[in-house]
């Protein structure tokens, strides 16, 4: 298995009672565009999306199973989705009540330790209704951002890196098409990696980052912590 820094994907070796696994990443999926009044579904899939390799939900890492999704409205009230498992990915849906940007995320610290790593897996991505440009606003301190807009065959896309708001130079931006495509990207003083996308299909992002940091963790000790965040987006 290929290790991968992975928005759904960092690709770290966990150490899990004397053996190793790979980790793999957490991301969502949904159309980009939806309109008013009519049911979205969204859906949260685990594993290496260059290799197209899904996990059974009954394979997921820990208690991976038990993330929970929300949605950010345009006007900043949040809901929370009713998830159903359905073998390859969890699914839901939700039915947008106003036009504007909406926010679909979910982040969830493993309760299981890496070694002495403490894992979390995060993603986002946005959703256009209409054409106001009224937009939920992130819980994250991390984003990893792209556009919501269907984009097309050579287009080049540019996808954000922020921390707290502000633009994060100089950071690594791992994109994977499902073709088996990947390459890094570097983001600039903007915060911005711009990508060209030359097959159309799902691609997935991923920032992946480590922080020295200690702790007790459902009862066990760890000394750093590590978040995979992943954002999706289609190319027709």
């Amino acid at each position: 298995m290929k290790s991968l820094s992975y928005v759904l994907l960092v690709f770290v070796a966990l150490i899990l009672g004397g053996r190793t696994a790979e980790a793999h990443a957490i991301w969502l999926e949904s159309s980009a565009q939806a309109s008013k009044g009519q049911a979205q579904e969204v859906r949260v899939y685990y594993g290496e999306y260059v290799t197209a390799e899904l996990e059974k939900t009954t394979d997921w890492y820990s208690d991976l199973r038990s993330l929970e999704v929300f949605v950010v409205k345009p006007d900043q009230s949040q809901i929370k989705l009713t998830l159903e498992d359905k073998g390859d990915y969890l699914l839901s849906s939700y039915t947008p009540e106003e036009d504007g940007v909406y926010l679909i995320y979910t982040t969830h610290p493993t309760k299981d330790l890496g070694g002495k790593t403490r894992y979390e897996f995060t993603s986002q991505l946005a959703v256009q209704v209409g054409k106001s440009t009224a937009a939920a606003q992130s819980k994250l301190p991390y984003e990893v951002k792209v556009a919501a807009k269907a984009f097309k065959k050579g287009d080049k896309v540019a996808i954000s890196l922020t921390k707290d708001g502000k633009p994060v130079q100089g950071q690594d931006i791992l994109l994977m098409s499902a073709s088996g495509w990947s390459k890094t990207y570097k983001t600039d003083a903007q915060g911005i990696a711009t990508v060209d996308v030359l097959w159309s299909g799902k691609y997935v992002a991923e920032f992946g980052h480590s922080e020295e940091a200690s702790g007790t963790w459902h009862g066990a000790a760890y000394s750093a912590t590590w978040q995979g965040i992943t954002t999706s987006f289609s190319v027709k």
